[in-house]
């Protein structure tokens, strides 16, 4: 009886599983901007060891570190541009392409989150789209390299896709800063009207209590 939990479980993982990629900061230009590439394990039969994930490099990312993962170790593929990037610190000539992750597991019904750090993402484009290609245990290889037109199906193997946004609709979309200094300052006022009403309550009660002759 012990192991039926377990079977329940294993069938119960779900076949439209796919890579994606995720960042709360998913706005054009964007600095110092973090990337998460959510990898569910979608077989019942093998553990997922390893991630390869292809940056765009007709639309490079700049100044892209890796976060370490423990029991994973990465490894980093660049190209050269074929137009160097100019910056304030000089051209620009290569791009980080790949990243690689190996030597981990991620177990049936079990996911795991690589994280890349980007210097900046670029200010020119609407969406940024990642190839992943991820490999199991059993030699399986899942190519997650689909594309489609907006507006059509999603494909079986979708690629992973970060929409980014225009950054003044992300300045609009947030609370300015006299909004989040009303709503702070109408807190404290709530709170010392509250403390004044309590303190009022306890020294009514003791005038009301009689006092002993």
């Amino acid at each position: 009886m012990a192991t039926l939990p377990v079977a329940v479980l294993v069938a119960a993982v779900p076949a439209s599983a796919h890579v994606t990629v995720h960042s709360d900061d998913a706005v054009k230009g964007a600095t110092d901007t973090v990337l998460s590439f959510r990898t569910p394990n979608e077989r019942s039969d093998a553990t997922t060891v390893e991630l390869r994930i292809f940056l765009p490099t007709a639309t490079p990312l700049l100044g892209v570190l890796v976060q370490p993962i423990p029991g994973w170790h990465f490894s980093v593929r660049s190209v050269t541009l074929r137009k160097p990037i100019a910056t304030d610190d000089g051209a620009i000539t290569s791009a980080v392409s790949s990243v690689t992750w190996r030597g981990g597991s991620i177990p049936v019904g079990g996911y795991q989150d690589f994280d890349i750090d980007v210097g900046a993402l670029p200010s020119d484009v609407s969406s940024l789209t990642f190839k992943a290609l991820q490999t199991y245990s059993n030699g399986t290889v899942v190519r997650w390299i689909e594309t489609a037109p907006a507006g059509s199906p999603e494909p079986d193997r979708p690629a992973p896709v970060l929409h980014l946004a225009d950054r003044q609709v992300a300045r609009a979309a947030q609370p300015s800063s006299d909004a989040r200094n009303d709503g702070r300052y109408i807190g404290i006022a709530a709170l010392a009207l509250a403390i004044v009403a309590l303190w009022l309550a306890v020294a009514d009660r003791v005038r009301r209590v009689p006092r002993r002759r």
